[in-house]
């Protein structure tokens, strides 16, 4: 059976949506379109009138939990990326839960080798299970969620990661 394709009735695209990245996370990809706008992720949410905002992890909208397919869709219209390339940036749900900590690697965040001046939250990050960075020579720092459920996108995660990163 054919899934019906998604209305484009009332939808005004918006002028600029940022494309993600093939490892990006789908949370990390929506506070990098929340930045672009200079606004938080639930105000993206809301003006976007994507439908209830979500039940989030302790995390805040980094851990973003998978979107039903009205509000995907109506997402893939407002940013003119497809359907399929929106539901592959999805989270597994098995990774939606509270966590103590969240690694990520500060090299990788802000060396994007694709997009200098895009740094990106890598979804591999998000897996519960991920204990060393991909990229040898690397290592993996820990960020506690109550630091990510206050920062309203991307920018300001940056903000706080480069304030630790200078403490040492």
């Amino acid at each position: 059976m054919q899934r019906e394709p998604c209305s484009p009735e009332g939808v005004r695209p918006w002028p600029v949506a940022p494309r993600p990245f093939d490892d990006e996370a789908f949370g990390g990809w929506l506070g990098r379109l929340a930045a672009r706008y200079q606004i938080s992720v639930d105000q993206l949410w809301q003006i976007g009138d994507l439908g209830a905002f979500p039940a989030l992890t302790n995390s805040g909208w980094l851990l973003f939990p998978p979107m039903d397919e009205q509000a995907l869709c109506r997402l893939a219209m407002l940013t003119h990326i497809g359907m399929p390339r929106l539901e592959a940036l999805q989270t597994p749900m098995a990774w939606v839960s509270d966590r103590d900590q969240f690694p990520y690697c500060f090299d990788c965040l802000v060396l994007n080798p694709v997009d200098v001046f895009s740094p990106h939250w890598k979804r591999d990050w998000l897996d519960p299970h991920t204990a060393v960075c991909q990229v040898p020579g690397h290592r993996l720092n820990t960020l506690p969620p109550c630091t990510l459920r206050i920062c309203r996108n991307l920018t300001a995660v940056l903000r706080a990661i480069s304030k630790r990163q200078r403490k040492g």
